[in-house]
């Protein structure tokens, strides 16, 4: 009988469950919505229950397709959206809604958390300086607000770990989901005592650390009546979704590059050795694959800029693919229109979550057009700005990108990408995920392959559709829009903060 791997992926707006053969074959792939809901203004939570729920019934329209094929599953990993917090009790009861990644409450929190250490010494202990989506001002925020919930609360859990111990009863995370919370030393691999102190936040509050490939439990009595698993398959650690990502697009060695734009936006590269940027104008996490890190940056607002565009401001017939053809008819450049993506704010390299999006360049010859490919463009420099940091960074000139996310599917995205960025950019067959990432991690925990690097290439995940290669005239013309693309932000930080400070209701 093959062997069958259960990946599941909580995302933000969908959990998807894909379930793999052990010669990597997607045999069923669910994906099941949710809400995010928004009680206060600028306040992101998700009811863990709707989690819970979408899972039960991906997995059964799983097993209505094949009634046998849960039985089946040697092993099943779990990954999802970072950064967020869900306090549980010592029975695993959720006390209070999950904060997610892009919550917004905890401002005075971020400002303690800058007044207590400098920029330099964050990135020295956690490879990372403080920003509004971490999960540590969440539980300093949580703390100061609920403190019998906080009293009560056994553990704060990462969002897939609270998917996880549903299924084993156990409360762990991993390092590259501990690498993102602000928490975890970067040298010791072990939340900080000095960060934990300084707060302070009570250490038995926080999970156990493992490797993401380890085993964490099996699935219990309980999780197999509700999920319709097999009680006592064993269940893998998992990892954040960003490393899944990279993971089930076959970025593991340090010359693959990836760029991923969904609902935000991703700069992915793999270091045998932590990369640090000293400034912290990128992130630096542990990668999923053993003894291997990530030097990432990120944008808030990538294809979320593009339905935000799309819903809210031309509310029209046309759906975002219909937008990216019309774009695709603007000349490149949008008749020197800019847009600067920072509808949430920012993080690379800004790091500011009161930076505001702006259309830069308005005059009466700008059309839907112009304004969509602006939006295109403005992401992509967004991301080319870390790009060229991560070059300086660790001191490696990048190959080609492999691009991926839902952006990947239309061409517009992948020929501005390679124009933008003046290398390759590819697209693979594959096109995995993170669900199909955690499916990977299932696999070598289970003990049926040794190591990652096996598996990506047993499943054949370097396989390239399409190569895109840049036009070096159309380069050098958005390098001239791209250099002032970078000075727009520092002439406006003021009037942004200032906006953002106004009392105006």
């Amino acid at each position: 009988m093959m062997k069958h791997y259960l990946g599941i992926d909580l995302g933000t707006s969908a959990l998807k469950v894909v379930i793999v053969n052990s010669s990597g074959m997607i045999v069923n792939s669910v994906t099941r919505s949710y809400e995010v809901h928004t009680p206060q203004a600028g306040w992101s939570e998700q009811n863990t229950n709707q989690w819970l729920t979408a899972m039960i019934e991906a997995l059964a329209d799983v097993k209505k397709a094949n009634p046998q094929i849960l039985k089946e599953i040697n092993a099943i990993s779990v990954t999802g959206q970072m950064h967020g917090i869900v306090p549980v009790d010592k029975n695993g009861n959720a006390l209070h809604h999950a904060i997610i990644w892009s919550d917004r409450r905890n401002e005075d929190e971020l400002a303690a958390m800058h007044a207590a250490l400098t920029n330099e010494e964050w990135v020295a202990i956690t490879g990372n300086r403080p920003n509004i989506s971490f999960t540590l001002g969440k539980i300093i925020w949580f703390k100061k607000h609920f403190p019998d919930l906080y009293e009560k609360t056994n553990k704060f859990l990462l969002p897939k770990d609270f998917l996880r111990m549903k299924l084993t009863d156990t409360f762990e995370t991993d390092y590259s989901d501990a690498s993102a919370t602000l928490l975890m030393d970067l040298q010791t691999l072990q939340w900080s005592e000095k960060i934990v102190n300084i707060f302070p936040i009570d250490r038995s509050k926080l999970p156990g650390i493992n490797l993401s490939t380890a085993s964490t439990g099996s699935i219990t009595r309980n999780a197999a009546e509700s999920f319709g698993l097999n009680e006592g398959t064993v269940v893998i650690c998992g990892c954040g979704d960003a490393q899944a990502q990279a993971l089930g697009n076959g970025i593991i060695n340090s010359k693959d590059w990836l760029c991923t734009i969904g609902t935000s936006g991703q700069l992915f590269v793999s270091t045998d050795l932590p990369a640090i940027e000293k400034n912290g104008t990128l992130h630096s996490f542990v990668h999923a694959y053993p003894g291997k890190w990530v030097l990432m940056g990120a944008t808030l607002s990538a294809g979320m800029s593009f339905k935000w565009l799309t819903e809210s401001i031309f509310s029209s017939d046309l759906e975002i693919r219909d937008l990216l053809d019309l774009a695709g008819m603007a000349s490149p450049g949008a008749k020197r229109l800019l847009f600067l993506p920072y509808l949430f704010g920012e993080r690379s390299p800004h790091m500011d979550e009161k930076a505001k999006g702006s259309f830069i360049g308005f005059t009466n010859e700008h059309t839907k057009s112009e304004m969509a490919r602006a939006v295109v463009e403005g992401v992509l420099f967004s991301l080319y700005q870390s790009f060229k940091i991560v070059e300086k960074t660790i001191g490696q000139k990048c190959e080609h990108i492999l691009l991926t996310g839902g952006a990947a599917q239309h061409d517009l995205w992948v020929t501005t990408a390679a124009n933008i960025f003046n290398v390759p950019v590819v697209r693979n067959k594959n096109r995995g995920g993170g669900a199909y990432g955690a499916a990977m991690l299932a696999a070598v925990g289970a003990g049926d392959f040794n190591t990652l690097e096996e598996v990506s290439a047993c499943w054949g995940l370097r396989q390239y559709e399409k190569v895109y290669l840049p036009n070096q005239v159309l380069h050098e013309e958005y390098e001239k829009l791209y250099q002032i693309f970078a000075e727009t932000y520092d002439s406006l930080k003021e009037i942004f903060h200032r906006l953002h400070d106004c009392e105006v209701h």
